[in-house]
């Protein structure tokens, strides 16, 4: 992948600015829902192929800040100092580790730009999914102190973070490509995905507040210290015992039966898009949240929102309702119908079990 240079641009001068930042690129490869699931390319099976998938707590590696750098395959067979994977814990249910860190570096490189621009006038492309991603911020004559702008730079941080893991879940139902020629059917609003996205969120939001000048490197060696604890507090279990749990969902969240890139090898999905999320595995109930207002209960989209504008790809979008698809803008507010229009064609679509 090449890397992406992101240009920041103020609306209230309209001239670019000089520096250049370097953003997360892509994201970390993993893992549909399943266990040793195969592989084939086009209609033929890739021989000697299996994704075993699930991962134990001991064999995550050092969390690295996502520069682009780690290659596709070195993180699928676990050649990279990160390892990804599925962990089974008895309160968060399924986790999955790429997610988990792909969000908590989004929510470090957003929080970086707010303590610059939140509060100014402001806007910044990202390499598109489908669409071009854009973020921006309003310019507001609130004062607020230093802590308070550390406090509400990770807050933001961490929610719009989150709302770019929500569309790229969004994306990859209508048929995004990261790598070329393999299509993430099978990975779209999968049952764990969003927790997961969720708990790299929060975990990054306290490393931030708890410490708001760190470096890169800093920052991924304080995710590893944060990440283990959080594993620990909902009670990560075995690889074993993970990898028996997802057994045991075959034929339900997925189908051992079929091969990636088969869409339908996932067959329960979660399609909500919420601020407050508890794990779809029963038993697990550990709750997590994000706010999305600040203290004082301004709401935070005030002053940093998502935007999604059309771009070369829009014949994606052909099969949408004409109350969406005429629209050259989406905001946070157009993703719940967007997944309600996904969730209604897979209901209609989800072929029987294969015998």
């Amino acid at each position: 992948m090449k890397k992406a240079t992101l240009l920041l641009l103020s609306l209230c001068s309209g001239f670019i600015q000089s520096q250049e930042l370097k953003a997360p690129v892509g994201v970390r490869p993993c893992c549909a829902f399943g266990v040793d699931l195969k592989a084939q390319l086009g209609s033929m099976p890739v021989p000697f192929l299996s994704l075993e998938n699930v991962i134990a707590t001991n064999e995550v590696g050092s969390h690295i800040y996502n520069d682009g750098s780690e290659s596709v395959s070195g993180s699928l067979l676990g050649l990279n100092e990160e390892a990804n994977g599925i962990i089974f814990t008895e309160q968060g249910g399924f986790i999955d580790t790429a997610h988990v860190r792909d969000t908590a570096d989004y929510t470090y490189y957003l929080f970086q730009l707010n303590r610059h621009y939140l509060g100014r006038a402001a806007y910044l492309d990202l390499p598109a999914e489908l669409r071009i991603r854009r973020i921006r911020w309003f310019e507001q004559n609130t004062p607020f102190s230093e802590q308070e702008k550390i406090e509400r730079s990770a807050q933001a941080a961490a929610l719009t973070a989150f709302q770019l893991a929500q569309w790229h879940e969004i994306a990859q139902w209508f048929g995004m490509v990261s790598v070329s020629g393999f299509k993430e059917l099978a990975s779209a609003f999968s049952s764990e995905d969003l927790y997961s996205n969720m708990l790299g969120a929060n975990l990054a939001k306290q490393v931030l507040l708890g410490n708001p000048d760190l470096s890169p490197k800093a920052f991924s060696k304080a995710m590893d210290n944060a990440f283990q604890l959080a594993l620990q507090d909902l009670e990560a279990q075995t690889k074993t015992v993970t990898k028996k749990k997802v057994q045991q969902l075959d034929g339900r969240w997925w189908d051992s039966s079929r091969r990636l890139p088969d869409k339908w090898v996932v067959r329960f999905r979660d399609y909500h898009l919420a601020l407050t999320l508890t794990p779809n595995y029963s038993g697990a109930t550990h709750l997590l949240s994000l706010d999305d207002r600040f203290t004082n209960q301004q709401p935070i989209e005030q002053w940093m929102t998502v935007e999604l504008l059309a771009d070369n790809q829009e014949k994606a979008f052909s099969t949408l309702p004409n109350a969406l698809k005429s629209k050259s803008i989406w905001s946070i507010d157009d993703f719940q119908p967007l997944a309600d229009f996904a969730k209604s064609v897979d209901d209609q679509t989800r072929p029987p079990l294969k015998k």
